[in-house]
């Protein structure tokens, strides 16, 4: 007699880890790059100067620009999303409070791909997509038994699910603010001797009022030879990065920014010659 076919199937285990991947990896990047950029979290990086779950203070800012109920409550949607990429990241990777984190990452990212990011064509919209597409099977699905949460749902433990809602909620929630912020100037002196034909001299940079497309010009103290920009940033980081450009062309190229760091006072002064690393 013909035997008949069994279909193909994996261990449940493989299921699990197969549905655990894209959940571990999108809530790393959540946590370690993407939230922590803008949410102080232990690791987030020193020269944002960010607080314990502080939110950037230039991400209201932005959330305003969305305009409707964002532009109403700024410092709460900010601070959620914020919250939702560096904590729910955390929890992603842990599987803990799995469906619920998972549903912030999933609200945080259809914001960001229509709000932000929609006008800018569909290749700026993929990242957050792609964020969007590995928490929904977290949302449906929950973490499977590669996550905390299947340990701690076991009937041996059935009370500790509440507690530890209660716990996050009130731990994590309740510190949130806005990181403060103080206007910095900076003096630029840059010293051009050396360079032929000095027609326009500029500066590039991170921070508003400058940006990396277009060049804040400096004035002459000594033509072809001395030129000064005074520029004020309102800004809550400890330093700001910018390059100095000669008739529209970077110096220092294939090499890293200039580093600029804010001195207790709220003026700094910063000397320069063009296409020279600083020491």
């Amino acid at each position: 007699m013909r035997q008949l076919c069994r279909p193909l199937t994996l261990p449940h285990w493989w299921q699990d880890a197969l549905l655990a991947l894209p959940r571990i990896v999108c809530g790393y990047l959540l946590a370690a790059n993407f939230g922590a950029a803008k949410f102080g979290l232990p690791w987030s990086p020193p020269d944002n100067n960010l607080g314990l779950f502080e939110v950037a203070f230039w991400f209201p800012q932005d959330v305003a620009a969305y305009g409707g109920i964002f532009a109403l409550f700024p410092n709460f949607f900010a601070w959620m999303g914020a919250f939702s990429e560096a904590i729910g990241g955390v929890l992603l990777v842990l599987g803990l409070l799995t469906r619920p984190a998972a549903l912030l990452v999933c609200c945080t990212m259809l914001v960001a791909m229509f709000m932000q990011q929609w006008q800018q064509g569909l290749w700026n919209m993929l990242p957050a997509a792609g964020f969007l597409w590995a928490a929904l099977p977290a949302l449906v699905l929950g973490s499977g038994r590669f996550g905390l949460d299947y340990l701690l749902t076991k009937p041996a433990v059935p009370r500790l699910r509440p507690g530890l809602v209660a716990l996050a909620v009130a731990a994590l929630l309740l510190p949130g603010c806005v990181q403060p912020a103080h206007d910095k100037t900076v003096v630029y002196l840059l010293d051009v001797s050396g360079h032929p034909n000095v027609q326009q001299v500029g500066l590039r940079g991170r921070d508003k009022p400058l940006s990396w497309d277009s060049d804040l010009l400096l004035t002459p103290i000594r033509k072809d030879s001395l030129y000064r920009a005074v520029v004020t940033t309102h800004t809550g980081y400890k330093v700001t990065e910018v390059k100095f450009t000669l008739n529209g062309d970077f110096e220092l190229k294939e090499k890293a920014n200039r580093r600029i760091l804010f001195g207790p006072a709220d003026t700094t002064v910063y000397r320069a010659r063009f296409d020279v690393v600083p020491r």
